[in-house]
């Protein structure tokens, strides 16, 4: 009798210990701002010319959808249960963009980075003869002593050749018209008590990042405008 009620006892305690130890759930997050921030004006880039935002590198430890988190002086940890919606490079991409479109840019420009968020230039839905390169230095994410962020972009401008619609973009034949490096070092802005607690300084690290990207989405904008000059003198297609 004593051995019949043991082993729903012993049972029990077993499926307790499995459901202790399963899996945490998967949490996403976007640089991207939400639909009502990123919104243009109605047919804002019809007929204008595109911009292409891309190719955004990044190094090679951060290349994953998977966050990497800043520990101590030397060490990083990866967090696998917190993820990008996708690549890193390509959410990058895509964040800009939204940044770029929030107002018309000069000269009618629409900035794209293509379906995929790689900037490329070949699946753009229309070709584009001016670029913006970004290399990502350093994308920081500390989660101790405080949610804080350490952020360097590289970007520059670039003409593209005049016959880019018959042929993949050529690195080799680009003019540089603009280039700046962006640097953000600060901490996390508070937490939003819309967020679950347990998620709340992860969510607060992706909208130090996306307010980073928002200021270099302000330094090209602003650098599209300074020039106009350059630009009507070196790239194939400009407004003269």
């Amino acid at each position: 009798m004593t051995f019949r009620l043991a082993l729903p006892l012993a049972l029990a305690a077993a499926l307790a210990a499995l459901a202790g130890c399963s899996t945490p759930p998967d949490w996403f997050h976007t640089l991207r701002p939400s639909g009502a921030a990123a919104a243009t004006p109605p047919a804002a880039h019809a007929g204008g010319r595109t911009l292409a935002v891309g190719p955004v590198t990044v190094p090679d430890s951060l290349a994953r959808d998977a966050w990497v988190i800043r520990v101590g002086e030397t060490g990083v940890q990866v967090h696998e249960h917190q993820l990008w919606t996708q690549g890193l490079q390509g959410e990058i991409a895509q964040a800009l963009v939204d940044q770029l479109n929030r107002a018309p840019l000069p000269e009618a420009l629409w900035a794209d980075a293509g379906p995929t968020g790689s900037g490329a230039g070949t699946d753009l839905d229309v070709p584009a003869s001016l670029r913006v390169r970004v290399q990502v230095l350093r994308f920081d994410s500390l989660l101790a002593p405080e949610p804080a962020i350490a952020d360097q972009f590289r970007w520059t401008i670039e003409c593209l050749p005049a016959d880019n619609a018959l042929a993949p973009i050529d690195a080799a034949r680009y003019r540089v018209v603009r280039s700046g490096v962006r640097e953000v070092s600060q901490a996390a802005p508070p937490a939003d008590p819309a967020v679950e607690s347990g998620q709340q300084r992860y969510d607060r690290l992706a909208r130090a990042h996306a307010d980073a990207l928002r200021s270099t989405a302000a330094d090209i904008d602003a650098a599209l405008r300074a020039s106009a000059a350059d630009r009507a003198r070196d790239c194939a297609d400009a407004p003269r």
